[in-house]
């Protein structure tokens, strides 16, 4: 069910109704019933891999913190639940493309395997980390295992977040559940307001400039490599505004119903270098990745070589987390390459000299070259092939064969969208929905103004979300 949709309006206000009314367990109940439903919407069928994935972890977590239970018991109780999670996403999101590597390292004959009919159930990605991080955080004696299953279903489906996040960890969503924060004026001002801010991003903003950045990855070949810096630069901020949007929403959403989110973006798209934007982009998916995947593997606390060798492997999973192809296995090890050049840069005393002498050139300077690495990986991330991504960054570098001279600009309202897109962000990265909200009328004359927006530029033809292929 998309929330850009004329059918999560009606849901949304009979379960806002509806769930604001009952208290206690049957309120529960009825939105973790509401929350199946607005899965099952999407396909019936993969409400039993959920189902799967929540029973599997609910009685994993009882059978481990039940007295008398020794670590090696424990942790084959972990490995029993990561197996069948992994497995589950294995089996829907990397079948075809394992098989596909498999093809390819075949040197002794043209074998390839046939490709599967696999439909990606909507949400995998998410549902299943978030549900692994319980198992995981019981393990480590971080949190005890919920006795509710009621509770811990709703932990995993509950709808705002289930099918593109942000990725709750189980302490947030408990303590919300179990000490529910009482919804007032401010608390409904705040989430109506982060709701239209949502809509603006998505319908506004990623939804318009999903014209250019579809026409320059289809076209690419007939352009010059301005127009497809434009097209890759515009696709970077679709995608921010269409998953910061759809966070926002989820955010939102769930305020009313007395849960407080982390926010998962924090205005990462004018920032000075790659470690800064990483600590500003879908920050539940980051953390996530640190504190389950490069930390396990002994993190920065190692050899300056084994370092950067968790550092490869955690993007390296980061990529193939987000899709399963060449690309993005390329664009995981490109953000691994940015960082370790960074972490590098960050020691020397250049880098001390140029933060305190270079001024407002040094500040500038640095965010654009930022964007400009960032560029690149925007293009393997968006491209449908290696291959296309690889002609396309050529071009970028004027390397491509034939014509690379810049003749025309056929993309000017859009080169100019984006730096309106810049400057909007710099001046709000410092002014959240809550600065607003504790300025008296300035909340008011922010929700007029999107709703401006939405009513003006707004793209009425309703789009997916990008984030829900993953």
């Amino acid at each position: 069910m998309l929330f850009n949709s004329v059918h999560f309006l009606i849901f949304f206000a009979v379960t806002i109704v509806v769930g604001n009314i009952l208290k206690d367990k049957p309120q529960r109940i009825f939105l973790l019933l509401a929350s199946f439903y607005f899965y099952a919407i999407a396909n019936e069928y993969f409400l039993i891999l959920l189902l799967a994935s929540t029973f599997l972890d609910f009685f994993v977590a009882i059978a481990m913190d039940r007295p008398g239970r020794t670590d090696k018991q424990r942790k084959l109780l972990l490995i029993i639940s990561m197996v069948g999670n992994l497995g589950l996403l294995g089996y829907f999101k990397y079948t075809n493309f394992l098989l596909g590597v498999a093809g390819d390292l075949n040197f002794i004959n043209s074998y390839r395997f046939p490709v599967f009919a696999i439909t990606l159930p909507v949400g995998i990605s998410f549902y299943t980390f978030q549900s692994m991080s319980y198992t995981i955080d019981v393990y480590r004696r971080q949190i005890e295992a919920k006795k509710s299953v009621v509770d811990f279903a709703l932990y995993v489906a509950f709808f705002p977040q289930l099918v593109a996040g942000p990725i709750v960890r189980a302490t947030t969503f408990f303590r919300d559940l179990d000490q529910r924060l009482s919804v007032l004026n401010e608390d409904i001002q705040i989430a109506i307001s982060r709701i239209l801010m949502g809509f603006t991003r998505k319908i506004v903003f990623a939804d318009n400039l999903a014209i250019v950045v579809d026409n320059t990855f289809r076209n690419h070949a007939s352009m010059n490599p301005l127009e497809i810096w434009t097209g890759a630069i515009a696709f970077g901020w679709q995608i921010y505004f269409d998953f910061a949007g759809y966070t926002d929403i989820a955010i939102g959403v769930a305020r009313l119903f007395g849960f407080k989110f982390d926010a998962n973006f924090n205005f990462p798209m004018t920032v000075r270098n790659i470690t800064e934007h990483w600590s500003k982009w879908h920050i539940s998916f980051t953390t996530w990745i640190r504190d389950y995947i490069f930390i396990p593997l002994g993190g920065s606390r190692v050899s300056v070589p084994h370092t950067y060798i968790n550092i490869f492997l955690t993007w390296l999973f980061g990529g193939v987390w987000h899709g399963a192809a060449y690309h993005y296995v390329a664009w995981g090890l490109w953000q691994g390459v940015m960082i370790s050049f960074h972490r590098e840069y960050a020691k020397t005393k250049l880098r001390e000299f140029m933060h305190q002498k270079g001024g407002l050139a040094y500040n500038v300077s640095s965010r654009i070259f930022t964007m400009f690495c960032l560029a690149f990986g925007f293009v393997m991330f968006r491209a449908e092939s290696m291959g296309k991504a690889t002609e396309m960054i050529k071009a970028m570098l004027f390397l491509r064969e034939g014509s690379n001279g810049i003749h025309s600009y056929s993309n000017f309202e859009y080169g100019a969208l984006l730096a309106l897109c810049f400057a909007a962000s710099q001046i709000f990265s410092k002014r959240n929905v809550e600065y607003f909200a504790d300025n008296g009328n300035k909340l008011i004359y922010m929700n007029i103004a999107t709703i401006f927006l939405l009513l003006i530029f707004g793209v009425t033809e309703s789009q997916n979300f990008l984030y829900f292929a993953f």
